[in-house]
C-alpha cells in the first residue's frame, strides 16, 4: 500500500492442504450439505494469453477474452482454462443463525491446490499472486495434487496418496454441485470456466452448452456481485474489496439506526486438533479520522474506480479503500449541499 495509516481486523479460515485434507474433507462436506448459499473464488495461473512463443503456433484470435461476443468470449476462456491451472480455491458456506434471524453462520475454507498437468503461467498472473501475499513455494510442496478433466486416476500415476487427494478436491467441488443451493461469485465466469475444466469434466465446445450444463449444475442460480453492483450502482466502482468495505458500513449504520441488517458469526470449529493451524486473514481499515481534514491527502483515482493501479505500491497516491470511501463521501455530501443550496 502507498501511503495512508493502515490498520487491521482479521478474520479466520481454514487452510486446506495436501496434509490435512483427508482429515478435514468430512467437516467441509458436512457445512457444505447445511448451507444455505454458498460463495466461492479461485486464483489461477492465466487470464489472458501474452507473449506467447512461436513454439505453440497459436492462433491468437482465438485467446482474446476480452471479447464483447460472448461465444467469443468464452472461447478464449476455454482456451485459457484448458492451458493453465488454479493453484487456491475459496469456499466459504452459509448457513442459517436459528437464534438470530437474519444472521448466518459462516465457514471460510481456503484449498491450496497444485496442478499435476503441465500447464503455461502468465508472468503478470504470477506477479499478482506473489504481491498479494501469496506463497508460491508453499503452494509447490503442500498444495493439493489433483489433475484436470475427467480422469481423476490417470493409469500412469502409481502414487495412492496424489490420486486420494485429486479425488478428496474432485468430490469437495461435487458437494457444491449436489447441495444445489445458490452459488455466489464476483466477476466469477473465469472462476467457473476453471472449476468446470478442472474438476467436472472436458469443457463443453460451445458457450450455449456451458451455460446450459451450469444450470443443471447450479439449481439454486448463479450471482454474481460484481453485475448485481454494476446494475445497482453503475456509477459506482464494483471491484470486491470496494463493495466489501462500502457494504460493511451500511450494515453497521443500519445497526447502529436500530434497522435489519445483514450479520455474519465466523466459525473456525473444523481447525481444532489438525496440523494446520487456523489462518487470520487481515482486512485492511484506515485509522480514524484526526483533528486535521481527513481527504487533505489526495487518493488514486485510478484504483479507487478499478482496483488497480499500474505503478502498485510505487504509486504516491493512496491506496487505502476506507481513506477513499470517506473522501468519497464527503465529496458527495459536498456535492448535495451544493445542489440544495439557493441560487
Amino acid at each position: 500500500m502507498a501511503n495512508g495509516n493502515i490498520g487491521t481486523t482479521s478474520a479466520t479460515y481454514t487452510d486446506v492442504t495436501r496434509t490435512n485434507i483427508r482429515s478435514l474433507y468430512w467437516g467441509v462436506s458436512a457445512q457444505i450439505a447445511k448451507a444455505k448459499f454458498i460463495a466461492i473464488d479461485t486464483e489461477f495461473t492465466g487470464l489472458v494469453l501474452s507473449n506467447a512463443s512461436r513454439v505453440f503456433n497459436l492462433k491468437t484470435t482465438e485467446w482474446v477474452t476480452r471479447a464483447t461476443d460472448m461465444r467469443e468470449k468464452y472461447r478464449a476462456m476455454s482456451n485459457i482454462a484448458k492451458t493453465h491451472a488454479l493453484v487456491a480455491m475459496g469456499l466459504s458456506t452459509f448457513s442459517t443463525r436459528h437464534t438470530r434471524p437474519g444472521s448466518y453462520n459462516v465457514h471460510n475454507f481456503n484449498f491450496l491446490l497444485q496442478s499435476q498437468n503441465s500447464h503455461l503461467i502468465n508472468p503478470s498472473s504470477i506477479s499478482f499472486l506473489a504481491e498479494t501475499g501469496f506463497d508460491l513455494g508453499r503452494q509447490a510442496t503442500k498444495g493439493i495434487r489433483y489433475f484436470s478433466g475427467p480422469n481423476p486416476k490417470p493409469v500412469e500415476v502409481k502414487n495412492d496418496t496424489i490420486n486420494e487427494e485429486g479425488y478428496l478436491i474432485r468430490e469437495v467441488f461435487l458437494d457444491i454441485v449436489r447441495a444445489g443451493v445458490p452459488l455466489v461469485t464476483h466477476n466469477g465466469l473465469f472462476d467457473l470456466v476453471y472449476l468446470y475444466q478442472s474438476f467436472f469434466g472436458p469443457l463443453p465446445d460451445t458457450y450455449e452448452s456451458f451455460a446450459f450444463d451450469l444450470s443443471e449444475m447450479f439449481p439454486g442460480g448463479i450471482y454474481d456481485t460484481k453485475i448485481i453492483a454494476e446494475k445497482e450502482t453503475p456509477q459506482s466502482a464494483s471491484y470486491l474489496a470496494y463493495l466489501f468495505h462500502k457494504s460493511e458500513r451500511l450494515q453497521k449504520r443500519r445497526l447502529e439506526g436500530g434497522e435489519s441488517a445483514l450479520t455474519v458469526k465466523l466459525r473456525d470449529s473444523l481447525v481444532k486438533g489438525n496440523s494446520e493451524p487456523r489462518v487470520r486473514c487481515h482486512l485492511l481499515r484506515s485509522d480514524p479520522p484526526t483533528s486535521k481534514p481527513y481527504c487533505e491527502k489526495p487518493y488514486c483515482e485510478t484504483f479507487a474506480q478499478h482496483g488497480n493501479c499500474r505503478y502498485g505500491k510505487r504509486c504516491f497516491k493512496t491506496h487505502d479503500i476506507n481513506f477513499i470511501l470517506d473522501c468519497q463521501e464527503k465529496e458527495a455530501a459536498a456535492e448535495e449541499e451544493l445542489l440544495g443550496a439557493p441560487t
